[in-house]
């Protein structure tokens, strides 16, 4: 199995700070907290998982990049959208499931 290195782009952490910011707004500081530590270790998952997910076939997600993957969150809300360049996954963006189209 292949390990890769992961790398988040500042437009993902900026993601993850507005998710977090909407938790706390409709629920508590604690929850969103446990819930961008949660993202965060399924985003590190990609160290390992990157290499046996296909490319997406959707639109919305390779407007990202040509050859853009997507990693559905445990809850299904959202998508991590990430791709790979040699060793590295780059992630790219957290998109909300409901935004995914083709």
């Amino acid at each position: 199995m292949k390990v890769y290195t992961v790398r988040i782009l500042d437009t993902v952490f900026a993601d993850i700070n507005d998710i977090a910011d909407y938790i706390v707004a409709v629920s508590t500081p604690e929850h969103a907290a446990k819930y961008a530590r949660e993202l965060q270790a399924e985003i590190m998952s990609l160290s390992y998982l990157a290499g046996i997910i296909p490319e997406s076939r959707y639109r919305s997600v390779r407007h990202y990049h040509p050859h853009a993957k997507q990693l559905r969150t445990h809850n299904k809300q959202l998508n991590i959208i990430f791709h790979i360049e040699g060793n590295v996954v780059i992630v790219d963006k957290i998109l909300a499931s409901k935004m995914i189209i083709n």
